[in-house]
């Protein structure tokens, strides 16, 4: 049983529940999450303190990450039995069924989202078009490795379930949403043992699946002024970012003793990690990404909790800006909109040295 997402209680609002340092409250700072730790201090501060959520919602994304986002709505709305959605009239998260989409009516529905995307410059745009092409592709490929793993005849899958965790050497929890977990099917990849299928062991194991999409990357224009890509390559390794990721889910999963696939995908092909063919996803390992990302998220506290003594929002975030390096030249994570970041250097540049 994955008594652990439907707790309820694990979902309320931390800072009702016990004394935290004051500086989390004046932040309106409630939770670490696995994608903001790995995020370097310039961009955290400007991004999660000192915008708004509103103001975040005007942040400029890439055809890149709509496409994923294609992806993986498409994996769910063909797999998933439940998805886990806001609710309008609680405004919390809560699961919710899933009426399964087919494969073709699953890569309809997330093209025409997709095509809602407007691109941010010349470049996104000729990536929006050539990823009409190729998302199609992708998820034809996601496909494949789902029904490589069982997916297509487990009776329980669950998409975006809500996880909330919160370590003893921490005094925010760590809140992380998954992409799809399995149970109680047989994969594969299970044991050729004819009897294994019969045993409780199998029958409790629960998959959880990563999904992580590689994209074509745009090359210069040529002469007669079309622009060429070059092909998707399936990375030969995990990326330490996303081994941390899925640490996170397996470790805080782990009275249910689950079993972590990360699943890499393109419009040629995939590759699924697991502890079958990776030392990487192996208990030991995921323990160890795990405490790296929990070793994050205690240097991040530490930060924060140095400006306990004031009490004004705006003060504590000048401070913050005034003690950190922005470091401007990151290859994505001030690729906000031309606005946002000249905000955000105006904001450095006059911050107190």
């Amino acid at each position: 049983m994955i008594t652990n997402i439907n707790n309820t209680k694990k979902l309320s609002d931390p800072l009702e529940e016990k004394i935290l340092s004051p500086v989390f409250k004046n932040l309106n700072y409630n939770h670490h999450s696995p994608t903001s730790s790995e995020m370097e201090d310039g961009p955290f501060i400007y991004q999660k303190l000192f915008l708004t959520q509103e103001q975040r919602r005007l942040l400029e994304g890439n055809a890149n990450m709509a496409a994923g986002v294609a992806v993986n709505d498409a994996m769910q709305f063909h797999y998933a039995d439940t998805i886990w959605k806001m609710n309008p009239l609680t405004k919390k998260l809560q699961p919710q069924k899933n009426e399964k989409l087919s494969q073709d009516n699953a890569i309809q529905k997330v093209l025409e989202k997709f095509k809602e995307y407007n691109p941010v410059n010349d470049k996104d745009r000729d990536k929006f078009e050539k990823y009409q092409e190729t998302i199609p592709q992708t998820i034809r490929q996601g496909f494949l490795a789902c029904e490589k793993l069982g997916a297509d005849k487990s009776k329980d899958v669950t998409a975006e379930a809500s996880i909330n965790n919160t370590d003893y050497k921490l005094q925010l929890p760590i809140v992380g949403r998954t992409d799809l977990h399995f149970k109680d099917f047989k994969s594969s990849e299970q044991s050729g043992d004819a009897s294994a299928s019969n045993s409780s062991s199998v029958l409790s194991v629960l998959k959880i699946c990563e999904f992580k999409t590689v994209w074509q990357k745009p090359l210069k224009i040529k002469k007669d002024g079309s622009r060429g890509f070059s092909s998707a390559r399936l990375p030969s390794a995990p990326l330490v970012n996303h081994l941390r990721q899925l640490s996170f889910y397996t470790v805080s999963l782990s009275k249910s003793f689950p079993s972590p696939y990360l699943i890499y995908l393109s419009a040629d092909g995939f590759q699924i990690y697991s502890q079958n063919n990776c030392a990487d996803l192996e208990p030991g390992n995921i323990k160890n990404y795990y405490n790296q990302l929990v070793k994050n998220c205690i240097r991040r506290e530490r930060l924060l909790t140095r400006y306990a003594h004031l009490n004004d929002r705006d003060a504590i975030v000048r401070e913050l800006i005034a003690d950190t390096q922005p470091n401007f030249s990151h290859p994505f994570y001030w690729n906000i909109g031309h606005e946002f970041v000249k905000q955000a250097k105006e904001l450095w540049n006059d911050a107190r040295w």
